[in-house]
């Protein structure tokens, strides 16, 4: 889901495994770049900018000379909306970036966040296998911290009925929580009374998961919620 933590979590990862890296490089897909860009921008970094081409062949020649830690961040930007797994019309290059990082020797790493997985991943990946794959839920600790932080007041039932009902997403919790500040003078418990679960915060991060469904996976959703 958007806004479980995926960002935060491969952030603090990177932080805490630089060293082992002679580079580290971090981008955010969010504006959806043509791996032509992308490429453009990586591989005179990584040459220390004595070759500008664009081509993948270079990209695996350089994660193969040194060893070099690389973030793409907002995947699902670039991914096909109607197509599960698939990329969008123009980015299929990404796709074959994926399949030859995946396939080559190098002594490099590549992590990927994403809110769909790329068929390409869902090939390669296994326990013993080079590729692995992680499903992010929500953490009840941060959850809990998130309340604290937010200086919100209530019983500890009170507060796990709170985390649960979002499921420990951090971002949904962070606007609930704001809410409950500013509406109830930080009392859970009058929140809670209210039985009001989705209001326009929340709505707006369930549309933006909403809307990447195709339009069966719309009408599934829709019959689930009439029944």
């Amino acid at each position: 889901m958007g806004g479980i933590g995926k960002t935060a979590l491969s952030v603090k990862l990177a932080q805490q495994i630089q060293a082992k890296f002679e580079r580290v490089i971090w981008r955010s897909l969010r504006n959806a770049p043509p791996l032509e860009t992308l490429l453009a921008d990586l591989i005179p970094f990584l040459s220390n900018q004595q070759e500008n081409k664009t081509e993948i062949g270079r990209f695996i020649h350089y994660l193969r000379a040194s060893r070099c830690l690389l973030i793409l961040d907002n995947l699902e930007t670039i991914l096909d909306a109607q197509q599960a797994g698939q990329f969008r019309a123009g980015y299929e290059g990404y796709g074959e970036l994926l399949r030859v990082v995946g396939e080559a020797a190098h002594q490099s790493c590549l992590i990927l966040t994403s809110r769909e997985k790329p068929a390409e991943i869902a090939a390669f990946e296994g326990v013993e296998l080079a590729v692995r794959s992680l499903r992010l839920g929500g953490s009840p600790e941060a959850a809990q911290a998130i309340l604290q932080a937010k200086g919100l007041n209530g019983a500890e039932a009170q507060k796990q009925e709170l985390c649960d009902r979002y499921g420990n997403s951090p971002l949904a919790l962070k606007i609930v929580a704001t809410s409950i500040q500013d509406l109830f003078d930080g009392e859970i418990g009058e929140f809670l009374k209210q039985e009001t679960a989705v209001f326009n915060g929340i709505r707006r991060l369930l549309n933006q998961q909403f809307n990447r469904l195709c339009p069966l996976e719309k009408t599934i959703m829709y019959w689930l919620a009439i029944n």
